[in-house]
């Protein structure tokens, strides 16, 4: 069997595998019969994540969509078929390739229907409570049983970790969209209620509390208790699959999406409860949907990125960059989907998330921006290609291969000497509960990061539990809970402490703009790369420029470096503290500094 760690080298993050390091660089799809494995092995990944679900129930109870054609444990013998036929025929293409079994921890139908207090109401169909003690425990039977079968096939050897998943669309978020709202649930709650804050709940909770947008006390307290209550399942689930493993390898989850999702009752601010967890290694988000991903601004962190390192596990982010090539659902599966559906464009006729960029130019600067985003904050990547695809170019797999072999050479490349972000913005996750749900506060969040990356200044995310470890790395930090928790003001107070300036926001102002945001920073004498609103990303001896106009580009770099371009440049070598550039609307130029 293999044994692999996290290990990061020289800033960088890898995956130990018998002791040889990978970069984390890998390839998906939710379509296996649509993807293009053969591509990517073609061109040196060897990084696989494969599906493989107890049911084949929806994992969106709006859309009702499910990927999944098979789930193992919907009959009364186990049907590992569809895992299994994908994972031989990338093991015959790739004898040597590392494969992560992606496990959709939901339950079988039959389960539903024996079990109905143990679950939801959704509008498609109860399904399981994600707190349930007996889908705590019957979760964890199915999951042994799973396991102990991979690791006694033929391809065991192959296997070098896993990602176990659940809930609303694998996210580990409420199928219910409001907590996991049952009679069961309200008994725990109240139960919770007293033993933390000695509270007995007086008037009676009910679901159209949690709707309504007002702020309530009581739907607070179920905020923090719901995300608590999560991040304690995943937990659960993560030392059931340690200890399958024997603690021998890599364990991850989708979780902590607590720089992006601003509802409490979807669970997600509970990172702080299992960041220290000995059974999970690696946390992972998609890229950030702001403005349905459009091209001229940063597609920022969903997680506190630097909490992360700060605490060794690796942020594993899913790149499902759309592409020129993406299309509907539909056209991949013909007549298994409704029309009406995860649509390219609106009733407006206006472009939805689903829908990718118009040309091969612009595919290819989208997926150059988000590689280079996570290579200069330190993080790993799989490439989504969802619905099968959406990477069939040769231009686009040339660039593919080329990321791989620069990550993959950058473990030997020192980045002491390079110039790290100066400025901290900090994610107070439990702040979210002082806020009225859907209020404009719970946006300031997502609308001061997203405005920071295009401010020309590069940033580090980092909860606000963790100001002790990065403050003596920052020179200046940003404070985006209009209604801080404790630990926020804490953290406020350490910056004082340190003398380290700050700005906050608050309720009379609560976000700011990308120049106001370069205005104070450059007059307290943070280095600003570019002021003309391109979203710049630096760090570990790289450099990413993604215009927002067509024109001139000028870059100053706060020393000089040799450079040398590695996409979307054709400037030769040069030591140079001055980059000028005339590059088109929505390019992506990468350097490497030496």
């Amino acid at each position: 069997m293999l044994k692999t760690h996290i290990e990061y080298k020289n800033g960088k993050p890898f995956i130990s595998v018998n002791g040889k390091l990978h970069y984390p660089l890998a390839y998906t799809t939710y379509f296996e019969e649509c993807g293009r494995f053969s591509d990517f092995i073609k061109h040196d990944y060897k990084m696989f994540f494969i599906n493989i679900s107890f049911t084949d129930l929806a994992i969106n109870t709006t859309s009702n969509f499910s990927p999944f054609y098979t789930g193992v444990f919907e009959n009364d013998e186990p049907d590992y078929s569809e895992f299994e036929s994908i994972v031989r025929k990338i093991l015959k293409a790739c004898p040597d390739a590392l494969i992560f079994p992606r496990i959709n921890i939901a339950m079988p139908q039959k389960w539903l229907d024996e079990n109905i207090y143990e679950t939801v109401e959704t509008p498609n169909g109860n399904r399981e409570s994600l707190f349930s003690d007996r889908f705590l425990n019957d979760g964890a039977s199915f999951l042994k049983q799973l396991v102990s079968h991979i690791r006694s096939a033929d391809y065991a050897d192959n296997i070098a970790g896993y990602q176990f998943c659940g809930g609303l669309t694998q996210e580990w978020m409420p199928f219910d969209y409001t907590g996991s709202f049952s009679e069961m649930g309200l008994k725990k709650f109240n139960k919770w209620l007293k033993e933390k804050y000695g509270k007995t709940n007086t008037t009676l909770l009910t679901k159209n509390d949690l709707i309504c947008p007002d702020f309530n006390e009581t739907v607070s307290y179920y905020g923090e208790f719901y995300s608590e209550m999560t991040a304690k399942t995943i937990e659960h689930f993560a030392k059931v699959l340690k200890e399958c493993v024997n603690n021998e390898q890599v364990v991850g989850t989708f979780y902590g999406y607590n720089a992006f999702v601003n509802d409490i009752l979807l669970g997600l601010h509970g990172l702080r409860f299992i960041i220290d967890s000995p059974f999970i290694d690696f946390f992972s988000s998609p890229c950030a949907y702001d403005n349905n991903r459009a091209l001229g601004i940063d597609w920022g962190d969903m997680i506190a990125n630097e909490s992360l390192k700060i605490h060794n596990k690796l942020y594993f982010v899913e790149c499902d960059i759309r592409t020129h090539l993406t299309k509907r659902m539909q056209a991949s599966r013909p007549g298994k989907y409704p029309d009406d559906i995860l649509l390219l464009t609106d009733d407006n006729g206006n472009k939805t998330v689903w829908c990718g960029p118009p040309t091969k130019e612009l595919s290819l600067s989208a997926i150059r921006k988000a590689y280079i985003h996570q290579l200069t904050k330190g993080s790993g990547v799989w490439w989504f290609d969802m619905w099968g695809g959406w990477y069939e170019d040769k231009d686009i797999m040339e660039d593919l291969k080329k990321m791989k072999e620069i990550a993959e050479s950058s473990k030997t490349k020192n980045s002491d000497n390079f110039h790290e972000a100066e400025v901290v913005m900090f994610i107070d996750e439990k702040a979210y509960l002082n806020n009225p749900r859907q209020s404009e506060f719970c946006h300031s969040v997502n609308i001061t990061r997203t405005e920071m990356g295009n401010s020309g200044i590069p940033f580090k995310q980092c909860m606000v539990e963790d100001a002790e470890k990065i403050l003596n790395k920052c020179k200046y930090a940003i404070f985006t809970a209009p209604l801080p928790s404790e630990s926020g003001k804490n953290a406020i107070e350490l910056c004082k402490k340190h003398n380290i300036p700050y700005i906050e926001t608050s309720t009379e102002k609560h976000f700011y703009k990308k120049n106001e945001l370069r205005e104070i920073l450059i007059s307290s004498g943070i280095h600003c790369y570019n002021a003309q609103d391109n979203v710049i990303y630096c760090g570990n001896g790289f450099l990413g420029i993604h215009t927002v106009n067509d024109g001139e580009v000028k870059i100053i770099l706060p020393k000089k470096y040799k450079i040398k371009s590695l996409f979307g440049a054709n400037s030769p070598e040069s030591e140079t503290d001055t980059i000028t550039l005339n590059m088109n609307k929505y390019d992506t130029t990468i350097f490497e500094l030496e």
